[in-house]
């Protein structure tokens, strides 16, 4: 019963939210109510649908859509239909509970026409529960949303847009706020802070990408290159006059010259209608300390350069934490030109710093002077970082120099290469051997754990033993012991000596560099021969002799005279508690060998 009395509720539920009458407010988002006599005041409902200047892409037509949805209310409300409202969306759906209080991203999707304008209206029709939580009432809202867009994927066989009459992206010279952007300006070696702003002329845009020009030729790029990729992407959509600032930080070359500079910035967007347009825009840059043009021109055919001619570090192996002396000559490679002013700065070439200059030591080391063709040895300490994964880390060793004559500024960069190790930590407990007593020739079951305590991985992994008298049944291989983990190697060792055998177990690895390395675990097994003592056995089968012809026999042997005495079967009897299992089996075999050659 209780089941049909919800199908019932749910059913009037539904026909109630598709036959509500909307009403035309003229006020933008504020939404419409329909409400029972006894709902709370409507006013209590501020349910808003946004999604201005966002831009949906068509795939196979519809329409994926998320708009965000302002609920107000003291109530948790439901989306329960979504309601197109032109003609460029024939269908809509979607569901969602949006809590009170809060704002929520909620996903739509919509059938598209198959053609139509590519301006979107969505009423959304929400429940609103309220009163008895156990026995609520229900209250209809509806919001509208409006002011997206459809960006419609081209057919094949559809003709050419007509080109935008112009480029609508332009640099900006104010900011958002509305407050002047000034021209950023330094001297050379000076890191700036570039802002560009850029505003859109007509209509809206979105996938909004800008990217410097780069260029060898100082004027039209007086900055050093050190970013792989400097494209910067704006994600939203960009309406007619706002404004969006991309900020770069760049530092001016040590061969830049003085004077203002234009820098020129590639720019691509798609436009309302989805088609990619590219452009250029451009800013200045003033450079109020440098080099003189006429004098860098003069310099070019001839610029001294320095250079790192060796280097060595203190240390073949360098782990991580540790400290370690970099040593390096470098040289002036010009035949005619004296240096002075030289500074060396030294840096880890990652984001992250894994070498740092050590406690008390700097990475910036000053020579005043360095004369043609003439070298310099020089030395620094450096850290490297505890943490630091084992590989080989690259060290920028950046120059800036004058030359004497002419005071012309230069600049030069080298780098090294310091690989690190991560030490081996590998733990083994000492190892388990399942048997107390071992036996001649037969496989005694071992086991050994390892821990890898250490950052870094351990390669080739391979368990031997080694000891006289000892062997392996099958070579184990533990492949690679990742850093943190643990490994239990199982194995089985095969003695060929009696007594008590002295072994080690051999534990050989590789480290990231293939560097081998070992643990020696000593053991000791007890082993025991199980046909000790059968050989004098053996011998007693004939102690009947001449003597004892007449005497007893087993009465279960056949013809009597061939059988084995009674007494053997004691002494086996005894053989069997004094020397176990293996030897009576052993015994009966070799009886029953011996029956058969009788026989």
């Amino acid at each position: 019963m209780k089941r049909v009395i919800t199908i019932i509720l749910a059913m009037a539920m539904a026909l109630s939210v598709f036959s509500v009458a909307y009403a035309e407010n003229g006020e933008g988002n504020k939404p419409s109510v329909t409400y029972p006599a006894n709902s709370p005041n409507p006013n209590n409902f501020g349910i808003m649908a946004k999604a201005n200047g966002r831009a949906f892409q068509e795939n196979a037509g519809s329409v994926n859509m998320t708009i965000d949805i302002v609920n107000n209310s003291e109530y948790d409300v439901i989306l329960a239909a979504v309601q197109p409202s032109e003609g460029c969306i024939i269908s809509a759906s979607g569901n969602d509970t949006i809590p009170k209080k809060s704002t929520k991203a909620v996903n739509i999707t919509a059938t598209l026409a198959s053609s139509g304008n590519t301006a979107g209206i969505l009423t959304l029709i929400f429940n609103v529960p309220y009163g008895d939580s156990s026995n609520p009432s229900y209250g209809l809202v509806t919001a509208v949303c409006d002011g997206f867009s459809i960006v419609r994927a081209p057919s094949a066989t559809e003709a050419p847009k007509k080109e935008d009459s112009e480029f609508r992206i332009r640099t900006s010279s104010v900011d958002s706020n509305g407050v002047c952007v000034l021209t950023p300006s330094g001297d050379y070696g000076d890191q700036l802070e570039v802002r560009l702003p850029l505003t859109c002329t007509n209509g809206y845009v979105y996938d909004l990408k800008v990217t410097p020009v780069l260029s060898n030729d100082i004027e039209k790029f007086p900055f050093d290159i050190d970013l792989v990729d400097y494209t910067l992407s704006y994600p939203g959509s960009i309406g007619r006059g706002q404004v969006v600032e991309f900020l770069y930080h760049l530092r001016l070359s040590k061969k830049a010259t003085v004077g203002v500079k234009q820098v020129d910035f590639n720019v691509t967007y798609r436009n309302d209608e989805g088609d990619l347009k590219s452009g250029t825009v451009s800013l200045f840059v003033n450079v109020r300390k440098g080099l003189s043009p006429t004098s860098d021109k003069d310099t070019t055919t001839s610029v001294p350069k320095l250079i790192i001619e060796s280097y060595k570090l203190s240390s073949d192996k360098i782990y991580a934490g540790e400290t370690f002396d970099l040593e390096f000559t470098i040289k002036n490679t010009s035949d005619s030109t004296n240096l002075q002013n030289v500074q060396i700065h030294i840096k880890d070439a990652g984001e992250t710093a894994t070498i740092v200059p050590a406690s008390g030591g700097s990475n910036t080391l000053y020579i005043s002077k360095i004369g043609k063709g003439q070298s310099s040895s020089q030395k620094v300490s450096l850290q490297t970082a505890p943490d630091a994964t084992a590989k080989a880390y690259t060290l920028n060793v950046d120059f800036s120099y004058e030359s004497a004559s002419t005071n012309a500024a230069h600049t030069a960069n080298e780098t090294i290469a310091v690989p690190i190790l991560q030490k081996i930590r590998l733990k083994c407990d000492e190892p388990t051997v399942y048997d107390d007593v071992s036996y001649l020739d037969s496989s005694t079951s071992m086991s050994i754990k390892m821990y890898n305590m250490g950052r870094s991985s351990i390669y080739n992994c391979i368990v031997d033993v080694e000891g006289n008298g000892l062997k392996l049944e099958e070579s184990y291989f533990g492949g690679t012991l990742s850093a943190g983990s643990t490994l239990a190697a199982d194995i089985s060792v095969i003695p060929s000596e009696a007594g008590d055998i002295q072994g080690t177990v051999v534990i050989s690895y590789e480290d990231v560099y293939g560097e081998p390395g070992e643990e020696r675990l000593p053991f000791t097994l007890h082993v025991e021969d199980p046909n000790a003592g059968m050989e004098n056995m053996e011998g007693m089968e004939g102690m009947g002799g001449e003597g004892m012809e007449g005497g007893m026999t087993d009465p279960g042997m056949e013809g009597g005279s061939k059988g084995f005495p009674w007494w053997g079967w004691v002494i086996g009897a005894g053989a069997l508690g004094g020397g176990g299992f293996f030897g009576f089996k052993k015994l009966k075999k070799r009886r029953a060998r011996s029956l058969e050659d009788d026989v």
